[in-house]
């Protein structure tokens, strides 16, 4: 396939590395890696109805107790069970013990307590986005929720949808889906206009709901007003055009699963969600947003969004706001964008959710934690990496990862081992790891969405009581909290040493060995060197790598090796099946060589046309940053961003490079770049690279 843009290499400049003023005032831009505000964090993932019932009172949200008419039916997997803000207020000490640092619930929002036979336990039908659903108690009971959290130091952080809201619209005729293409859409005087041609524009065609849409519009009498705020009520600030079909435009424009699909693209949407989200911050002081649906909203909405709630969010004292989007897909490709292009400072880490389980449940591979890893470098920005994605193992959606584990374990000993393997892989890798309210509990269940949504309380779901767990029995009529299991006490246990051994949270993250189903990094951070090795395989196996603090001893601080041994800066370690280690050198790594590097010639077949890789080879002890630097001729230094892990050998890299990446279509046709780099390392000595020329062609 012809490349999409071509470059041209039209030479390179030397610069003297060690003198001169030229290099020491470039040396003086090197940055260090971007980490984002999720980096440090730990999440604990709560669906707020079926955690903790801490006020009966409220059970049918102020409505008949007519099941269908209140949504209250604890015996129905589709229905409201009773949890609120009250009960999830009550557990707040059990989760900060756990060791989480933030706790992330479900949408708060006033729900469309019905629709079709399915009640809105979950949240993402949303009717008022000013307040509290009445089934999960009071806007008090809410701010009392954050203000106790905040008193023992968990951040709240709330899921928020500005894709749709609860299905009102209804159409002339049926709800199939009419693309662009086949009916454009009509300003109010009956032309034709192209919308991405607008979007994101402070001018937009004036609508008339009678003319425009592909779908003419309508909404009963009853329902004219009932979604707050007002704009929300404007059905000209909708797409109209029937359900998605998941393929094409409809992806962005079509009614998700009949759900009223705001027209992103409009100013005035633009500028409500704003207002919206940015109160919620002021008002009950949220700690930070995972937006549902990310990939489902044009990018020029998220542009504008993104910074404006992060300024809002500043405004409000909070200088660490996260922010992580739903990007459902496996491909770091796709959920990448949303970090580069679409100003998102996070994205919820799918490519590491596929990744992980398949090492897990495949016994093996662990070629796929490379290939995840190798491409963290697309998420790397001068204000951001890999470490502020929100890695996870399983979700309301998709599914636990104990019914993962379930489906290919040989026996409950060796699904209780692939799961602690799972949490090890969660907490000890790269990332702020978030788990799904109940996996600490052993939860399996038998699939996604309504099957993945057990009670934390006595449940009343039959088919619940009898449901296999890991490492315990069925949960029968008893509550979850009172059954203690052997994974709550290791995540337990986990969460204490990464917080005495910050490292395993927020330093570097290093492969140093694959082999089968044997995966090892190092960690590091302020002179601290920590070993990390996962066996995901069915036998005991070793692995023999290198390290950087040379002639340490190391001491084992989670996990037992079979067998260690240390020769200079190598070691030789052996783990049991299923199983994972973590070993802690004695003494700090001392940087005793000075680093060289040499600025690679970039090249454009990375898996994808429009991306322009950008790599340099160091010299030198381990641990360092490579900041790279581009400009246009005559212009100043623009900083691309700031590597520090290397590459190793796989199917989408080279091994040993450090790398950032550009998309030169951002720049015109015939712009000459020039690109630099340069290496601080662990003793804080710089060293600057030859200044390469490039001129973009397409």
């Amino acid at each position: 396939m012809k490349k999409a843009i071509a470059l041209f290499t039209l030479g390179i400049l030397g610069l003297s590395v060690t003198g001169g003023s030229a290099a020491e005032n470039i040396a003086a831009l090197a940055t260090n890696i971007a980490r984002g505000a999720q980096s440090d964090e730990s999440a604990y993932f709560v669906m707020t109805d079926r955690y903790a019932n801490g006020d009966k009172t409220n059970d049918n949200g102020g409505q008949k107790a007519d099941s269908y008419e209140s949504g209250y039916d604890p015996t129905d997997n589709g229905a409201f069970h009773g949890g609120d803000f009250k009960g999830l207020t009550n557990s707040l000490d059990r989760i900060k013990k756990l060791g989480f640092t933030s706790i992330w619930v479900t949408p708060p929002v006033k729900q469309q307590t019905m629709q079709g036979n399915s009640a809105a336990y979950h949240g993402y039908w949303g009717l008022d986005f000013t307040t509290i659903d009445p089934h999960l108690g009071t806007e008090y009971d809410f701010k009392e929720f954050v203000v106790k959290a905040h008193a023992i130091g968990l951040k709240v952080i709330i899921d928020i949808v500005v894709n749709h809201t609860a299905d009102i619209i209804q159409y002339s005729d049926n709800n199939s889906y009419v693309s662009q293409k086949s009916a454009p859409y009509l300003d109010a005087s009956g032309k034709a206009f192209d919308v991405a041609a607008v979007a994101g524009k402070d001018i937009f065609p004036k609508l008339d709901a009678n003319v425009s849409f592909a779908k003419k519009p309508s909404v009963d009498a009853i329902n004219a007003n009932i979604k707050k705020p007002a704009f929300l009520n404007d059905i000209t600030n909708y797409h109209n055009r029937g359900d998605s079909n998941w393929s094409g435009t409809s992806v962005f424009d079509g009614d998700f699963y009949g759900l009223d699909d705001l027209f992103t693209e409009k100013p005035e949407v633009v500028k409500g969600w704003i207002e919206v989200w940015s109160t919620w911050i002021s008002k009950f002081g949220i700690d930070g947003y995972r937006i549902d649906t990310a990939k489902h909203v044009n990018p020029e909405f998220w542009q504008a969004f993104i910074p404006a709630i992060l300024k809002a969010a500043i405004a409000a004292g909070k200088t660490d706001f996260p922010i992580y989007g739903e990007v459902y897909d496996s491909n770091p490709l796709a959920t990448a964008q949303f970090v580069r292009n679409q100003a998102f400072p996070g994205v919820l880490d799918f490519p590491f959710q596929s990744n992980v389980t398949q090492y897990i449940t495949n016994g093996g591979g662990a070629e796929k934690l490379v290939e995840l890893f190798n491409a963290d470098d697309l998420y790397t920005t001068a204000t951001s990496s890999a470490y502020g994605l929100t890695t996870f193992l399983g979700n309301h959606d998709m599914g636990r990862i104990g019914s993962f584990i379930d489906n290919v374990a040989s026996s409950d000993a060796d699904a209780l081992a692939k799961a602690k393997l799972a949490n090890a892989l969660l907490l000890l890798l790269r990332g702020g790891p978030a788990i799904y309210y109940g996996d600490e509990k052993g939860m399996i269940g038998s699939g996604g969405d309504k099957a993945a949504r057990q009670d934390m309380f006595p449940t009343l779901v039959s088919y619940w009581q009898d449901e296999k767990r890991i490492g315990s029995d069925p949960i029968g009529t008893r509550s979850a909290f009172d059954v203690q299991n052997p994974l709550e006490d290791q995540i337990t246990a986990m969460q204490a040493i990464i917080k005495a051994n910050p490292a395993l949270r927020s330093g570097t993250q290093q492969i140093r060995y694959v082999n089968g189903g044997i995966f090892v990094t190092t960690r590091y951070l302020n002179g601290q060197e920590y070993a990390v090795l996962f066996n995901s395989g069915d036998s005991a196996q070793e692995a023999k790598f290198s390290v950087s603090t040379a002639g340490s001893k190391w001491a084992p601080i989670l996990g037992a090796p079979l067998s260690a041994t240390v020769s200079g800066n190598n070691l030789t370690v052996k783990v049991g099946a299923t199983s994972y280690v973590v070993l802690k050198a004695a003494t700090k790594f001392k940087a005793k060589l000075a680093p060289a590097i040499t600025l690679n010639s970039p090249r454009s077949d990375f898996a994808m046309d429009y991306l322009l890789e950008i790599s340099s080879t160091v010299k030198g002890d381990e641990y360092n940053q490579v900041t790279y630097l581009v400009r246009e001729a005559g212009k100043s230094w623009v900083n691309i961003g700031t590597s520090d892990h290397r590459t190793v050998k796989g199917d989408t890299a080279a091994a040993g490079l450090y790398r950032v990446f550009i998309e030169p279509r951002n720049y015109p046709s015939g712009t000459n770049l020039e690109f630099v780099s340069i290496v601080k390392n662990a003793a804080n000595k710089t060293a600057v690279s030859k200044i390469v020329k490039y001129k973009v062609s397409y």
